[in-house]
């Protein structure tokens, strides 16, 4: 069982994840809707990420359209100039959000859990997540991510739990986004 506390907090860090690695500053706009039913989602292209612990496995999906509008974007947070953005480049940069993200996640879990481990971010179609079904995932949360004058993102969030799991982690909105730390 997975207790309410425990699912806003999953939630909540993966909305600050996705502010983490979506947005070039946390000051800027973003609207983050919970979304019931997925299958409306338009993206044609998933990154996808897991986080796991002796306790759970977290699966993150950020779905996204590999269109102009999301190049500049992704290119723009990357610092990359656009214009010479090749597939691979790309790709590359959206999995670098996508580590981002994690990073954010890992963050936020390893306070409460000692034991967490991140995935290498993978690319899927879009097609495959009507198979999320089959990951006997306890909970589920969706997302709709609209950045103003920027791409269309949605999200999706499929938590499978060992134990039983209650936990409520507080989330400092002021705080920084999921960058690595090399010490």
């Amino acid at each position: 069982m997975i207790s309410k506390n425990a699912q806003r907090s999953f939630s909540q860090i993966l909305q600050q994840g996705i502010k983490a690695s979506l947005l070039a500053s946390p000051l800027d706009s973003v609207d983050i809707k919970p979304v019931a039913d997925p299958s409306g989602f338009s993206c044609t292209q998933i990154v996808v990420l897991s986080v796991s612990s002796y306790h759970f496995r977290l699966l993150v999906l950020i779905y996204f359209t590999p269109d102009a509008l999301t190049k500049t974007h992704i290119a723009a947070l990357n610092k990359m100039d656009v214009q010479n953005m090749n597939t691979q480049a790309f790709t590359d940069a959206i999995r670098e959000c996508g580590n981002i993200c994690c990073g954010s996640l890992n963050r936020e879990l390893v306070m409460e859990f000692p034991h967490v481990g991140m995935s290498t971010p993978n690319i899927i179609d879009r097609q495959c997540a009507q198979y999320l079904g089959v990951l006997g995932s306890t909970y589920q949360q969706h997302f709709d991510i609209s950045i103003p004058q920027g791409p269309h993102f949605h999200a999706s969030l499929c938590v499978s739990e060992f134990v039983d799991l209650d936990f409520d982690i507080q989330i400092n909105e002021t705080q920084s986004g999921g960058e690595l730390e090399m010490f």
